[in-house]
């Protein structure tokens, strides 16, 4: 799923980001996980890059 919003050399943690970033109403994609039959490894992937970026974050704050 995240690689159709892939650029070329940018890795999956930079798509969620850049998907994070946008303007797109999150409403719009209410439901888009039940539309897929075997889920649970994308979200698992998901949820593990969302963990990296937030604590990626928190060693930013620690910095400042």
């Amino acid at each position: 799923m995240l690689e159709k919003f892939r650029m070329r050399d940018e890795s999956f943690s930079q798509v969620i980001k850049r998907l994070l970033e946008s303007k797109t109403d999150i409403m719009k994609l209410a439901g888009a996980w039940k539309k897929i039959p075997d889920s649970e490894p994308a979200i698992e992937v998901v949820e593990k890059v969302v963990k990296k970026i937030h604590e990626e974050e928190r060693e930013k704050i620690d910095l400042l």
